[in-house]
């Protein structure tokens, strides 16, 4: 991982959710919010976000 990525977990605890990032990871798999689906994500490799991909996680959990 690089300054510019995050991971679900360290966004979860950032925005006081479960601590292994439960939560973020299923909307990562399954968005509800509209904006279509999370792109290039290999099915089983560990989540690393862009800042606009976090920014789009922190407005659906209500923290932007």
């Amino acid at each position: 991982m690089d300054e510019t990525t995050i991971t679900p977990v360290e966004l979860s605890r950032e925005l006081g959710l479960d601590r292994k990032g439960k939560q973020i990871r299923g909307f990562l798999r399954n968005p509800q919010d509209g904006e279509g689906p999370f792109e290039d994500h290999e099915i089983g490799t560990e989540w690393h976000l862009t800042v606009a991909q976090a920014e789009r996680i922190r407005k659906h959990f209500g923290k932007d």
